[in-house]
């Protein structure tokens, strides 16, 4: 009877030898040797490490002997005798890295490639190493000869060097998604044949290539061991070979395999510490703490980083609400305990912060339970931080998130980072919901993040060390983006900020290029941050992306060309022109523009702009050609100075670089003096919180779960309404919570806001106007929301209503939740209101845990159907998404005034511009209606306007915003302007927004737009007896007014009658003016037409009974289409109660009234045709169209029965060969 016995560990770990034997016997050492280290070095083989590893110690250990030349078709039978003899699985707890991405490690100043071995964040070990180094490498080479640094460093090179020969004749991937390929062996002859001069080469070879030859001749013979004296016992937990670069057998000294040489290094670590001398220990331990604390305090710029840190070293965040404590330790029985040193540290942090304790050295935690307190080694930030892009407030997000962990009573993870990229990728640990005491167990990632970033950033990193730059990782903001049309590779924009201002680098890859720019330190230079980078961007496009110039711009030995730009505030002179006070004698031709020149030996050249050089970009051409011939030449003196040859010919170049669209546009602006940065962050993980916080607030207020659609949902005291008057109250109660200072603090943020959306929209209508215009429509999409303007000024204008009065602190973080509360808010009370007013369909879930979903439409056709009758069906989206892609198109249309010579010599390059009075006719309507506002205001136009203007260009302090009183500001007004006193007094007061006229009178307000006052119709703040004033959005409220003169109204729902019916009669000149566009508009698509078709005029020509004259009767003979057009010029419309008034006014008058002609015009189609000039008999076919001047909200209801489409569009559509389906008739294609 067979025996039944279990097998043990031991005997699982025991290995068939004579399986393995039988397998080699018939092949040479020599040969196995370099297909062993071929395939161990194989990408295709990293699960099988530990099978093949063994074979390798197999070899080495047996004697010597010639045989058969071993070849990669004979490997996979060797592997299957390995894996019968060990009796133990593959590796499959993680996807290997991917090793042809050509990973580099930094080692004495060198990028040299990674193999990762079997650990699981090797670069994150390595740089913990390094630091570890720097404190501990003295006392080691006083007492051992070399230290941690010189045996990463070997390590490294060992690696770097056998990379660097099998990576050329790797395969190409597999690319089936199947899990075979990952297992099996690929390994080709070309494989085994690289491997051939390095598979033997001795480690010895690598010495002289080391920082501290003699340093790290000691380091290789302190870990060479003979195979013969190794236990090689198999430990799941840690490499087989152990402290190992180098073994001898056979009577030579062989190099381990390149992942070996990586999995030497931790154990090699752990050795070296333990060498340490006892009287040695503190200093090092001091030391190692320094350099965690100066690591975090770069890694989060704090500016002052303290001197003596001690054991336990905390370091608070004001304003993105974390506490972190600091500790390190050299030993892995220590870690634990300084850790909790650290946690207890932190004990007394108020609630409502996130607790961090950060430590340094060469160990990492391992699975945690987090409870109160997080805990990260200091590179574990640095990679959070590198993936977050620098954004702190992401960082502190997750921080807090993860000690409050809110619905649960922790989180486990085995990885800190998997916590990291769980909760970035989800935006949270738990849905929001009730506390509950579970544990949130994060599920372990399969792949290294961290290599996964760095074989992203890999071409980059090579491109920026041919440079010498630093790695992308060391830039405090990297972005991959695609490249231009016409390009390949990637591009990558870089920016890091330093004590002397910003550095710009635009890097591409094909061809390898480093465009690194440095803007002006002057405040109001027109070579700032934003046109440098612009400059760069223009630069890097045409030397990648035409085909002329990228040609030159490719250096035959693949060295990337380092391009710099600066900006000179100080005149260049040419060779030999005095520079002290003779200068001031010199003859204005004797300056320089520009001041270039070129370095061939490291392929760079320097371009110094001087800012008069801008006037040659006056008429968008000479600057343009002038950068291009410069371009040439320094690259021509580049490639002739490394042999290169002289590249494409000077006239081959500028055709082509001629042809492209001009690198640099400048124009003028009257923009406020400072520009913020708007810092508040704007993640969905502050979403997340918000509907976090309204799921509480909807628990408390006992809002009953259910879903409901339609009327039910939306009728006064339903659903709908119980949730958004619960929406209010937390807004309310939550504004209450903070300290009073989150006024200014809101308002601060609001101007930064308006500052960045300005600015933005205007970068944006630039590059919408070049060749590269494709790459920014989705851009113009986001800038309108990157500012959370409205939000913003909702939380504002609440706040004058409800001050706020708690303690809580206002830091950006609590910004931030309020805005997002304030979006969700506003977000639900549009759709509910409109809803309400039957503009469309609702529907509306509300879960137990609080949370909701409230949509404008249901979740079925059949609920679509029978709701048709009960609204508009209005599809709000698409009509924003028309009104936005309009303003886009007039932006791209729009010519800015281009910059004045004489602006740049002023010494500020800002100059202020003379008041000049509106120019109205004395007999207008307009003068009319600035009369009258004079008569029931107190002011007219000019007052308005001069103090809006003044407001704008309000000299600020380093604060962006000031607080002034009412007689400072109208004493300035008064002063530019010359406007009487009282006149710019009644305007202050006019635009003055405080606690009484800020307090809407009607429900849910802050969805009305045209009948509540606001900031953007009165922008001077009330604060206490004086004003806020916020430039940028003053600066927003001059243009709004001056769009609403435009439109020949005021943005004032109490306006003067009086004064509002002379307005709508000086409206009437724009009817006029769309009339002239639809005209033109006909004669521009060549068909024949009859404007103005009266009813008398109409029944004469043979067609009777129309209900009221035809603005354009439209005849095309090719298509036989007949148009009846009606023309309309309404008032735009934005709040639920204005667009149902219009769209009512719309369906029930003037399309009824256009389809009722359509039907006379079809009844005598041939006599409507000779209306227009055309004698044909044949069947037409007749067309309504409504044309107006803006996007009408009418064409997107649910049946909206005819096309709409605006004056400007008319000819596109008169002219295509296709009719027009009901609803909007989106504009053409923009061609690139």
């Amino acid at each position: 009877m067979t025996p039944n016995t279990p097998v043990t560990s031991a005997a699982q770990r025991r290995v068939q030898w004579k399986l393995i034997d039988r397998a080699l016997a018939p092949y040479s050492t020599d040969s196995l040797i370099v297909l062993l280290q071929a395939a161990l070095t194989s990408p295709d083989s990293q699960r099988l490490n530990d099978h093949l590893l063994l074979l390798l110690t197999r070899v080495l250990r047996t004697p010597h002997r010639p045989g058969r030349c071993s070849g990669a078709d004979d490997l996979p039978l060797l592997v299957e005798a390995a894996m019968q003899a060990a009796r133990r699985g593959i590796v499959t707890g993680r996807d290997p890295s991917d090793l042809r991405a050509r990973v580099r490690g930094t080692a004495a100043d060198d990028q040299l490639l990674v193999h990762p071995g079997q650990l699981t964040h090797p670069l994150l070990w390595m740089r913990s190493w390094q630091l570890t180094a720097l404190a501990t490498d003295e006392p080691l080479c006083a007492t051992v000869g070399f230290g941690i640094g010189d045996v990463l460093e070997l390590a490294l090179r060992i690696t770097d060097r056998a990379l660097n020969h099998l990576t050329p004749a790797w395969p190409e991937p597999v690319t089936e998604d199947t899990h075979g390929h990952q297992v099996a062996c690929h390994l080709t002859p070309a494989e085994v044949e690289a491997a051939r001069p390095v598979a033997m080469a001795d480690p010895v070879e690598l010495v002289p290539d080391c920082r501290h030859p003699e340093r790290a001749a000691c380091a290789l013979t302190w870990l060479t061991r003979p195979i013969k004296d190794m236990p090689l016992r198999y430990d799941p937990e840690a490499p087989l070979l152990g402290a190992v670069l180098a073994l001898t057998a056979h009577g030579r000294r062989l190099p381990v395999p390149a992942g070996a040489a990586t999995d030497a290094l931790a154990p090699a670590v752990a050795r070296l510490l333990t060498l340490i001398p006892p009287a040695e220990q503190a200093p090092v331990e001091t030391r190692l703490q320094e350099l965690t604390v100066s690591r975090l305090a770069q890694l989060l710029g704090l500016d002052h980083i303290p001197t003596d840190p001690g054991p336990v070293c905390r370091i608070t965040s004001p304003s993105h609400r974390y506490d972190i404590a600091v500790v390190s330790a050299l030993a892995g029985d220590q870690l634990a305990a300084r850790v909790e040193e650290g946690r207890a540290a932190l004990a007394d942090t108020p609630p409502g912060r996130g607790r961090l304790v950060v430590y340094g050295g060469p160990r990492f935690l391992g699975p945690e339970l987090i409870g109160d307190t997080a805990f990260l080694h200091v590179e574990e930030v640095a990679e959070i931080l590198y993936d977050a892009d620098g954004d702190m407030a992401l960082w502190a997000l997750f921080i807090l998130e993860l000690t409050e962990h809110p619905g649960a009573k922790g989180v486990f993870y085995e990885d800190a980072l998997d916590a990291w990229t769980a909760w970035r990728h989800h935006t949270t640990f738990l849905p929001p919901g009730p506390d509950t005491n579970d544990v949130v167990v994060v599920r372990a990632a399969t792949r290294d993040t961290v290599w996964e970033r760095a074989a992203a950033d890999a071409d980059t990193d090579h491109v920026l060390a041919g440079v010498g730059l630093p790695g992308v990782r060391d830039f405090a903001h990297a972005r991959h983006i695609p490249p231009d049309a016409g390009g390949r590779g990637t591009y990558t924009d870089l920016e890091h900020v330093t004590s002397q201002g910003p550095l710009l680098v635009r890097v591409a890859t094909v061809p390898p290029l480093a465009i690194v720019a440095v803007p002006s330190g002057h405040p109001d230079s027109p070579l700032g941050p934003s046109a440098m980078a612009g400059l760069a961007d223009a630069l890097r496009s045409r030397l990648t992306t035409v085909g002329a110039l990228a040609a030159h711009a490719t250096l035959p030995d693949h060295a990337p060309l380092h391009v710099q730009l600066t900006v000179t505030d100080e005149p260049h002179q040419p060779p030999g022109t005095p520079s002290d006070s003779d200068a001031a004698t010199a003859e204005p031709g004797e300056r320089l523009l520009l001041h270039a020149g070129a370095d061939p030996q490291h392929a760079r050249i320097g371009i110094d702009i001087d800012p008069l050089f801008l006037e040659a970009f006056a008429d968008g051409s000479k600057g343009h050609h002038i950068l291009g011939r410069l371009l040439h030449q320094l690259i021509a003196e580049v490639r002739l100075g490394r042999d290169a040859g002289p590249g494409a010919s000077a006239d081959t170049f500028t055709t082509a670089w001629t042809a492209t669209h001009p690198v640099l546009s400048l124009a003028t602006n009257s923009w406020p003096l400072v520009a913020p940065a708007y810092t508040v962050p704007r993640t969905p993980h502050l979403h997340v919180r918000a509907l976090r916080t309204a799921a509480a607030a909807l628990r408390r207020a006992r809002v009953p779960a259910g879903s409901w659609h339609g009327a039910a949902a939306y009728r006064r005291g339903g659903p709908a309404e119980q949730l958004l008057q619960t929406l209010e109250s937390e807004l309310v109660d939550q504004i209450r919570s903070y300290e009073p200072a989150l006024l200014r603090e809101l308002a601060r943020h609001l101007n930064a806001a308006w500052s960045h959306r300005t600015r933005s929209l205007t970068q944006t209508a630039v590059n919408l106007r070049g060749p590269w215009a494709a790459n920014w429509q989705d851009e113009a999409h986001r800038q309108d929301a990157a500012g959370a303007t409205t939000a913003l000024q909702l939380l504002l204008e609440q706040a004058l209503i409800t001050p706020p009065a708690g303690d809580r602190p206002a830091d950006v973080i609590a910004v931030g939740e309020l805005v997002a509360l304030a979006e969700l808010l506003r977000n639900t009370g549009t759709t509910a209101v409109a809803a309400s007013r039957r503009l469309h369909d609702l529907h509306l879930d509300i879960d137990p845990s609080g949370l909701f979903t409230l949509t404008p439409a249901p979740d079925d056709e059949a609920a679509t159907a029978a709701a048709e009758a009960e609204h508009l069906g209005f599809d709000a989206s698409a009509y924003h998404n028309a009104r936005q892609q309009r303003m886009i198109a007039a932006a791209a249309a729009t010519e800015p005034t281009l910059l004045d010579a004489a602006v740049l010599a002023h010494p500020t390059w800002r100059t202020e511009t003379p008041f000049t009075a509106p120019d109205l006719a004395p007999t207008s309507q307009l003068a009319h209606a600035d009369q009258l506002l004079k008569q029931h205001w107190g002011c007219g136009f000019d007052a308005l306007g001069a103090v809006l203007a003044t407001a704008s260009g309000w000299p600020t302090t380093p604060d962006p915003t000031s607080v002034i009183t009412p007689k400072a500001l109208v004493a300035a007004s008064a002063s530019w302007s010359g406007l009487p006193t009282d006149h710019l007094h009644a305007a202050v007061d006019r635009l003055r927004l405080h606690t009484d006229n800020a307090t809407g009178t009607t429900d849910h307000a802050y969805t009305e737009v045209e009948r509540r006052r606001r900031l953007l119709t009165h922008p001077l703040i009330a604060h206490h007896e004086q004003l806020l004033i916020l430039p940028w959005l003053a600066h927003a409220a001059l243009e709004m007014y001056g769009a609403y003169l435009d439109d020949r109204r005021l943005p004032h729902s109490d306006l003067p009658a009086p004064v509002a019916q002379a307005l709508l009669r000086h409206r009437q000149q724009l009817d006029q003016h769309l009339e002239l566009e639809v005209k033109n508009a006909a004669r521009a698509a060549g068909l024949p037409h009859r404007f103005r078709l009266l009813e008398k005029t109409a029944a004469a020509l043979g067609v009777p009974d129309l209900i009221g004259e035809i603005d354009l009767l439209v005849a095309d003979p090719n298509t036989r289409r007949l148009w009846v057009i009606e023309v309309k010029n309404p008032t735009g419309a934005v709040a639920a109660h204005a667009l149902i008034q219009h769209i009512q006014k719309f369906t029930g008058r003037y399309r009824d009234k256009l389809l009722d002609k359509a039907a006379t015009v079809a009844a005598h189609a041939v006599h409507a045709a000779k209306a227009c000039g055309v004698s044909d008999t044949h069947a037409w076919r007749v067309l309504p169209l409504m044309v107006t001047r803006t996007t009408e909200p009418s064409a997107f209801i649910a049946d909206p029965h005819v096309p709409y489409t605006t004056a400007d569009h008319l000819t596109a559509v008169l002219t295509s060969p296709d009719d027009p389906a009901p609803g909007w008739v989106a504009p053409p294609e923009r061609a690139t």
